[in-house]
């Protein structure tokens, strides 16, 4: 397949609207090609187009080829751009993943959320990422290996060049005379990808000269499944009474469904709670051991930086370190400006006539904190003061949770549990605009 020029450019225009185009341009050949054809192609796009080249200072030459990728930017008139970045997890992850990961945040902390980011990878790279992730024991959505646009955390990354074959740009590069340059840790063949590449693959496409075309087929049609599993997994979620806020769901709901659709829509869930998938044998320890144990019972499953536990009949899947705050500190609101809570939450205000707290209260700082005990608060609408504690059992909230759910004091007084109640004390006239405290997903 030769270097179509017009599908190029028809996918960039389909994909990143009018969203600030980032090259991610490391100088290898393939990255190399997209810039060139970018720059070359300038006229087509009304977007602005900036390079962003990463140093993971992995190799000793990595300055020099950041030179290198300066030179070559500015041969071709682009704004360049060179991030630093340390490489951690290695023996956790794996090299690739880890690289991918700090590239990926340096990246992502450039460009914001408002830029798209392209990258290089063709169509030999997405056979062998369906190769790998099948030799992994994936699942449906990891052997549909990579999509032409998808999500890192808030970033989009489009891959313009991922239906185009190395040959054609290999062909693209030496027409143009494209100097690039040659990671020598490409060939490390202890690192699977490249054992994959120099050692299998020659095999495989001797005896099917196909396979790349045919296993990037496959993906795409493991693609178009996911996303009717994910269909279905929205439609299950409404059922089982997801809450994304808290991270919970219904027990006795989910028990109901066949066991697929269980382990389908508690997949999708800790997805969309923009969390690390539990492995096959967490997943279904989840689903025996916490949902099938006693109401009363406190069985647990933690993986990576998350638990899943039981209070009653609710399932929770949540962070292990629920707040950044120490349970002892104290931050000091003058004003509607979101709070951070921790990496998925945010304290935000939303306005409301004749609730919540009043304007005024604002103006001598309303004091954020948690939880120490002996709390106590007058509701909206009573007469009379309760205790957090008592509240808390009332409202059935986990005892885990407790501590960490965000508590506001005006001159001492608890005038706010954050995205539950206000004080009384606290309210704004009938006619006056009050400001409701809430939790959302960042």
């Amino acid at each position: 397949m030769s270097f179509d020029t017009e599908l190029v450019i028809q996918k960039i225009r389909k994909y990143c609207g009018s969203s600030t185009l980032w090259v991610a341009y490391s100088g290898g050949m393939d990255s190399h090609v997209l810039l060139h054809f970018l720059a070359t192609h300038r006229e087509q796009f009304l977007q602005k187009i900036q390079v962003v080249h990463v140093d993971h200072q992995l190799q000793s030459q990595s300055a020099r080829w950041t030179e290198h990728c300066r030179q070559v930017a500015a041969s071709l008139h682009m704004p360049f751009h060179c991030l630093k970045v340390t490489v951690t997890d290695i023996n956790q992850s794996g090299l690739e993943s880890a690289a991918r990961t700090a590239r990926y945040q340096a990246i992502h902390q450039l460009i914001n959320d408002d830029g798209i980011l392209l990258t290089g990878q063709h169509l030999q790279d997405q056979a062998e990422t369906l190769m790998l992730q099948l030799l992994r024991g994936a699942g449906t959505r990891g052997l549909g290996a990579m999509k032409v646009i998808s999500q890192w955390q808030k970033m989009q990354i489009v891959r313009p060049l991922l239906t185009i074959s190395r040959e054609a740009l290999f062909e693209y590069a030496t027409t143009h005379q494209l100097q690039w340059i040659e990671d020598p840790s490409n060939q490390n063949t202890k690192i699977n990808r490249n054992f994959l590449r120099h050692q299998i693959w020659p095999l495989l496409q001797q005896r099917w000269p196909a396979l790349n075309r045919n296993l990037a087929r496959s993906a795409n049609n493991l693609q178009e499944s996911q996303i009717l599993l994910d269909e279905i997994a929205e439609q299950d979620l409404i059922s089982v009474e997801a809450n994304s806020i808290n991270g919970s769901l219904n027990i006795t709901k989910l028990q109901a469904l066949s066991e697929p659709r269980q382990r389908n829509v508690l997949r999708f869930f800790i997805k969309q709670l923009n969390m690390v998938l539990p492995s096959s044998i967490n997943l279904q320890r989840i689903l025996m051991e916490v949902c099938q144990a006693a109401a009363d019972g406190q069985p647990q499953v933690s993986w990576s930086q998350y638990i899943a536990r039981r209070y009653q009949n609710t399932l929770y899947i949540s962070w292990l370190r629920q707040h950044p705050l120490p349970a002892s500190s104290v931050n000091l609101l003058y004003d509607q400006q979101p709070i951070l809570l921790d990496a998925e939450h945010q304290l935000v205000w939303k306005a409301a006539r004749g609730e919540g707290i009043r304007a005024e209260l604002f103006r001598s700082g309303l004091a954020l904190t948690f939880r120490q005990g002996g709390e106590k608060i007058q509701l909206a609408g009573k007469s009379h003061h309760q205790s957090l504690k008592k509240l808390f059992q009332e409202w059935q909230i986990p005892v885990w949770q407790r501590d960490s759910i965000p508590l506001l004091f005006a001159n001492q007084q608890l005038v706010a549990i954050v995205g539950y109640a206000c004080a009384e004390t606290a309210k704004p006239l009938s006619d006056e605009t009050g400001w409701l405290p809430v939790i959302e997903q960042t």
